[in-house]
Protein backbone atom coordinates (compact mmCIF):
# COMPACT_ATOMS: atom_id res chain seq x y z
CA UNK A 1 0.00 0.00 0.00
CA UNK A 2 2.88 2.36 0.78
CA UNK A 3 4.30 2.39 -2.80
CA UNK A 4 0.85 3.23 -4.17
CA UNK A 5 0.49 6.18 -1.81
CA UNK A 6 4.01 7.39 -2.61
CA UNK A 7 3.22 7.13 -6.32
CA UNK A 8 0.06 9.14 -5.82
CA UNK A 9 1.86 11.77 -3.77
CA UNK A 10 4.60 12.22 -6.36
CA UNK A 11 2.30 12.07 -9.40
CA UNK A 12 -0.60 14.18 -8.16
CA UNK A 13 1.01 17.58 -8.83
CA UNK A 14 1.75 16.51 -12.40
CA UNK A 15 -1.85 15.38 -12.84
CA UNK A 16 -3.06 18.80 -11.75
CA UNK A 17 -0.67 20.60 -14.13
CA UNK A 18 -1.73 18.40 -17.05
CA UNK A 19 -5.41 18.91 -16.26
CA UNK A 20 -5.01 22.69 -15.93
CA UNK A 21 -3.10 22.89 -19.21
CA UNK A 22 -5.63 20.81 -21.14
CA UNK A 23 -8.57 22.62 -19.52
CA UNK A 24 -7.16 26.02 -20.52
CA UNK A 25 -6.69 24.86 -24.12
CA UNK A 26 -10.16 23.30 -24.12
CA UNK A 27 -11.87 26.45 -22.84
CA UNK A 28 -9.93 28.57 -25.34
CA UNK A 29 -11.06 26.29 -28.17
CA UNK A 30 -14.70 26.50 -27.08
CA UNK A 31 -14.45 30.27 -26.77
CA UNK A 32 -12.88 30.67 -30.21
CA UNK A 33 -15.46 28.43 -31.84
CA UNK A 34 -18.39 30.28 -30.27
CA UNK A 35 -16.89 33.54 -31.54
CA UNK A 36 -16.55 32.07 -35.05
CA UNK A 37 -20.17 30.98 -35.30
CA UNK A 38 -22.47 33.56 -36.88
CA UNK A 39 -25.22 32.96 -34.32
CA UNK A 40 -25.29 33.17 -30.53
CA UNK A 41 -25.44 29.47 -29.82
CA UNK A 42 -25.50 29.64 -26.04
CA UNK A 43 -28.33 32.20 -26.14
CA UNK A 44 -30.27 29.86 -28.42
CA UNK A 45 -29.68 26.97 -26.00
CA UNK A 46 -30.89 29.12 -23.11
CA UNK A 47 -34.04 29.85 -25.14
CA UNK A 48 -34.72 26.11 -25.54
CA UNK A 49 -33.50 25.69 -29.12
CA UNK A 50 -32.91 21.92 -29.44
CA UNK A 51 -30.87 22.22 -32.64
CA UNK A 52 -28.46 24.64 -30.96
CA UNK A 53 -28.25 22.30 -27.97
CA UNK A 54 -27.38 19.36 -30.22
CA UNK A 55 -24.77 21.37 -32.08
CA UNK A 56 -23.16 22.83 -28.95
CA UNK A 57 -23.17 19.42 -27.26
CA UNK A 58 -21.32 17.94 -30.22
CA UNK A 59 -18.79 20.75 -29.93
CA UNK A 60 -18.26 20.05 -26.23
CA UNK A 61 -17.66 16.36 -26.89
CA UNK A 62 -15.64 16.84 -30.07
CA UNK A 63 -13.20 19.32 -28.57
CA UNK A 64 -12.42 16.97 -25.69
CA UNK A 65 -11.49 13.89 -27.70
CA UNK A 66 -8.30 15.11 -29.43
CA UNK A 67 -7.15 16.75 -26.20
CA UNK A 68 -7.66 13.49 -24.35
CA UNK A 69 -5.61 11.77 -27.05
CA UNK A 70 -2.79 14.22 -26.38
CA UNK A 71 -2.64 12.94 -22.83
CA UNK A 72 -2.17 9.32 -23.91
CA UNK A 73 1.39 9.69 -25.24
CA UNK A 74 2.51 12.62 -23.12
CA UNK A 75 6.22 13.19 -22.61
CA UNK A 76 6.09 16.51 -20.82
CA UNK A 77 3.80 19.38 -19.97
CA UNK A 78 5.21 21.34 -22.91
CA UNK A 79 4.53 18.39 -25.21
CA UNK A 80 0.88 18.30 -24.10
CA UNK A 81 0.56 22.08 -24.47
CA UNK A 82 1.99 22.07 -28.01
CA UNK A 83 0.06 19.03 -29.22
CA UNK A 84 -3.09 20.17 -27.41
CA UNK A 85 -2.97 23.60 -29.01
CA UNK A 86 -2.25 22.10 -32.42
CA UNK A 87 -5.11 19.61 -32.03
CA UNK A 88 -7.57 22.39 -31.14
CA UNK A 89 -6.46 24.50 -34.10
CA UNK A 90 -6.79 21.49 -36.39
CA UNK A 91 -10.18 20.70 -34.85
CA UNK A 92 -11.37 24.27 -35.47
CA UNK A 93 -10.21 23.99 -39.08
CA UNK A 94 -12.10 20.69 -39.50
CA UNK A 95 -15.21 22.26 -37.95
CA UNK A 96 -15.02 25.19 -40.37
CA UNK A 97 -14.57 22.75 -43.25
CA UNK A 98 -17.62 20.77 -42.12
CA UNK A 99 -19.61 23.99 -41.75
CA UNK A 100 -18.63 24.98 -45.31
CA UNK A 101 -19.82 21.64 -46.68
CA UNK A 102 -23.12 21.91 -44.81
CA UNK A 103 -23.98 25.40 -46.04
CA UNK A 104 -26.92 27.18 -44.53
CA UNK A 105 -26.64 25.40 -41.21
CA UNK A 106 -26.46 28.51 -39.02
CA UNK A 107 -29.92 29.53 -40.17
CA UNK A 108 -31.21 25.98 -39.79
CA UNK A 109 -29.88 25.91 -36.24
CA UNK A 110 -31.55 29.27 -35.53
CA UNK A 111 -34.76 27.81 -37.00
CA UNK A 112 -34.43 24.89 -34.54
CA UNK A 113 -34.18 22.21 -37.26
CA UNK A 114 -32.90 19.32 -35.19
CA UNK A 115 -32.59 16.62 -37.89
CA UNK A 116 -29.98 18.32 -40.11
CA UNK A 117 -28.19 19.61 -37.03
CA UNK A 118 -27.89 16.07 -35.68
CA UNK A 119 -26.28 14.95 -38.95
CA UNK A 120 -23.86 17.89 -38.80
CA UNK A 121 -23.07 17.04 -35.18
CA UNK A 122 -22.37 13.41 -36.04
CA UNK A 123 -19.92 14.43 -38.77
CA UNK A 124 -18.11 16.70 -36.30
CA UNK A 125 -17.91 13.95 -33.69
CA UNK A 126 -16.73 11.42 -36.30
CA UNK A 127 -14.02 13.81 -37.47
CA UNK A 128 -12.98 14.33 -33.87
CA UNK A 129 -12.70 10.60 -33.27
CA UNK A 130 -10.51 10.21 -36.35
CA UNK A 131 -8.33 13.14 -35.26
CA UNK A 132 -8.01 11.73 -31.75
CA UNK A 133 -6.88 8.34 -33.06
CA UNK A 134 -4.43 10.01 -35.46
CA UNK A 135 -2.92 11.97 -32.57
CA UNK A 136 -2.69 8.99 -30.26
CA UNK A 137 -1.14 7.04 -33.13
Amino acid sequence: MQPALESLASGFPYLIFYLLTVTAIYIAGLFIYTKLTPHKELDLVQDGNMAAAIHFSSLVISMAMPLAACLINKFSLLDVAVWGTFSVLLQLFLFRLTDAIFRGMPQRIINDEAAPTLVLASFKIAGSIILAFAISG
